[in-house]
């Protein structure tokens, strides 16, 4: 697998702007969930940077209002993560087995 640059793909708090005084928390949890994705896909064979990228840009577009990036905690949008990159794996697997 080719190396995975999550750096240019992380938010500013600018960019966090719809969350107005909890932009800079809103901010730091967008990009630990992003760095998860980076962590949990480093090292699989199934992961190419292109897929990695997509993954990156829907929880990205997901997550931008989503009112639960501040309500939740790091570890939880990071466990969110994990099991997300498994499912997403464990499903392709699936439908290889069936085809």
């Amino acid at each position: 697998m080719d190396s995975f640059d999550v750096r240019p793909y992380l938010v500013s708090i600018q960019d966090m702007e719809f969350f107005e005084e909890e932009a800079e928390q809103a901010a730091d949890n967008l990009n630990a969930m992003l760095y998860a994705i980076s962590n949990e896909t480093a090292g699989s064979d199934y992961w190419q940077s292109e897929n990695i990228a997509q993954l990156v840009v829907e929880i990205t577009d997901m997550w931008l209002r989503e009112p639960g990036l501040l309500e939740s905690e790091v570890d939880e949008l990071e466990d969110y993560i994990t099991h997300l990159v498994h499912r997403i794996e464990q499903d392709d697997d699936h439908n290889e087995q069936l085809d």
